[in-house]
């Protein structure tokens, strides 16, 4: 009898053993499911990019070079709308790329001295067109004992901030939408109130570190406020799919579930308080170490003295989209610089072991050989004409990497391929000119 539940033991035990063995299959196949699916994905979505990208940089840039001619009323009136249009266009481009970085865990975050009342005003000015179209009175106010300078991400700010009044802006029909800034003196929060505006570790410290302060934001509008059934899921993703007074107005549902991940990635927290057909206040809590503003103004006047403007350069720009080879070349020889073209990588090093010229601007996407890999030739020809006569040898020539590849090809990317600069699509002329000034060719 013992013997028989012996062997019964033992066959069980092999049996669990045999699933056990299975389930591990099991899950490894369907972590390499999930890992391709994962991948396909993103490989789709940098695909997308690079193809929506590509014409808005032309899109973007020539409506920069028209901006600077001579134009009638309704002519700048016209491309106004292209601007704005092309700007929208972008933003929710870049909205679903954020989205994709932050679910991915690929989002890297700043950490630099800028200036907090600059960038809200900059929010400000870049939508005031949008609510003067709609009759709405947008705003701003900053408490006076805010910082000036403050350390942190100004760009993921900036972002949540355009996300929220932009919000505001579309569910706001009459009245107004006002941004605000305060610095919320801790040591006067109950413990309630401590917890709902920080978040557990930050909490968890009893005290600020030392010359930090806690900024409470706000966006508020008279618009048609959120049933209190709805605010719930408000930051949840594609929520305005689901919602039955939201979905009545344009956009993705992306806006506020990137801005609580950002937020939440800044240690922070965000809120709503809203009643129906009256109006909403969007709020959001960071933290933030309150920077030297001297010293950033010296630091910045430092930096625009050792910039100066680029002499005449003799520039290859390398680019197999017409439209953005015009856009370049136009926006390069207003600048005074002489430009040649090719249309891909094999052509550029061709040309440029022909050839002397100061600078390349290197697209990263193109057929038959790409940026990265027309770079890798190109050192690999300065070295070896370098051992082979040291004397003469030229000193290396300096590369700029321009790409609409943001997903797949990012500034670490074309750097350690052995380019010097880089710049994302689209750009505007300034930028592309102001990134030769800094490499500084002699």
């Amino acid at each position: 009898m013992d013997e028989l539940k012996a062997t019964e033991l033992e066959l069980r035990l092999k049996e669990l053993e045999v699933n056990y063995n299975q389930a591990l299959k099991d899950l490894e196949k369907a972590k390499i499911r999930a890992y391709d699916a994962d991948r396909t994905k993103t490989i789709f979505l940098a695909n997308m990019s690079h193809e929506i990208r590509t014409p808005m940089n032309s899109i973007i840039g020539i409506y920069n070079i028209l901006d600077q001619t001579n134009l009638s009323p309704e002519q700048r009136e016209l491309l106004e709308v292209i601007n704005i249009s092309s700007h929208n266009l972008l933003a929710i481009i870049n909205d679903i790329l954020d989205f994709s970085k932050i679910k991915a865990g690929q989002l890297k975050l700043e950490n630099k001295p800028f200036l907090l009342h600059e960038e809200i005003h900059q929010v400000i000015k870049m939508l005031s067109l949008r609510a003067k179209g709609k009759g709405i009175e947008l705003s701003y106010r900053i408490q006076s004992a805010v910082p000036e300078c403050i350390i942190g991400d100004a760009v993921r700010l900036h972002q949540i901030l355009v996300n929220l009044t932009n919000n505001a802006l579309k569910f706001t029909l009459e009245g107004s939408v006002v941004v605000s800034v305060e610095i919320l003196d801790v040591n006067r929060l109950s413990d309630l109130r401590l917890t709902e505006y920080l978040p557990d570790e930050v909490y968890s410290m009893n005290s600020l570190p030392p010359g930090f302060v806690l900024l409470k934001f706000e966006v508020t509008d008279t618009g048609v406020g959120i049933p209190e059934e709805e605010q719930a899921n408000l930051f949840q993703e594609y929520a305005q799919l689901d919602s039955p007074l939201i979905k009545q107005f344009e956009g993705t549902g992306l806006g506020l579930s990137i801005s609580k991940n950002l937020i939440d990635l800044m240690k922070g927290k965000i809120g709503v308080t809203s009643k129906k057909d009256i109006g909403s206040t969007f709020w959001f809590t960071l933290l933030y170490e309150a920077g030297d503003i001297e010293a950033f103004r010296n630091n910045i006047s430092q930096k625009q003295n050792k910039v100066k403007k680029s002499r005449p350069l003799m520039i290859l720009l390398v680019e197999d989209n017409i439209l953005n080879q015009k856009f370049a070349a136009t926006t390069l020889t207003r600048s005074g610089h002489q430009v040649e073209i090719a249309e891909n990588g094999k052509v550029a090093f061709e040309k440029f072991r022909e050839k002397h010229y100061d600078l390349i601007i290197m697209d990263i996407a193109m057929p038959i050989m790409d940026g990265l890999e027309s770079t890798h030739v190109i050192r690999n020809f300065e070295k070896e004409q370098r051992e082979k006569d040291p004397a003469n040898a030229k000193p290396p020539i300096k590369i700029i990497a321009v790409t609409a590849h943001v997903i797949m090809t990012d500034r670490e990317k074309c750097i350690s391929a052995g380019m010097d600069e880089y710049l994302a699509k689209p750009y505007r002329p300034k930028e592309l000119t102001d990134v030769i000034d800094m490499l500084d060719i002699e």
